[in-house]
């Protein structure tokens, strides 16, 4: 767990507990920035998802090697671009409890939870 997600974890138990509150308007702006941030990520995780399985690097076993080690650098973007995506999510979710928002709260953390197991399996 990266340290967004243990922040972002932290905010929304704090939120929830009673801890943290915020006035709505603040809440609304400060959870739209997160939210437009994890949009913002979409096209990015789509397009990392493009580069893990790379061709036209020949048969020799270096070449081999090679192309194994950029693909894995591939799937660690991935995972850290999925990984930023759950924590603005989260960000957002925490936000908008804090000013008692539930509603939109729940979605927002749903959508943090469909993306994080989206990050599990390639789009299809």
């Amino acid at each position: 767990m990266s340290a967004g997600e243990i922040t972002a974890n932290d905010l929304y138990q704090q939120a929830l507990g009673g801890t943290f509150r915020l006035a709505e308007p603040v809440a609304r702006k400060c959870a739209a920035n997160f939210l437009r941030f994890a949009d913002a990520l979409d096209s990015q995780i789509d397009s990392s998802h493009r580069v893990h399985a790379l061709t036209g690097f020949g048969g020799f076993d270096s070449a081999r090697q090679l192309r194994h080690g950029f693909e894995s650098k591939a799937g660690q973007l991935t995972e850290a671009l999925t990984g930023l995506q759950d924590s603005a999510l989260r960000m957002a979710a925490a936000y908008l409890l804090a000013a008692g928002l539930i509603r939109e709260s729940d979605d927002s953390h749903s959508r943090a939870l469909l993306a994080a197991s989206a990050g599990l399996e390639p789009p299809g």
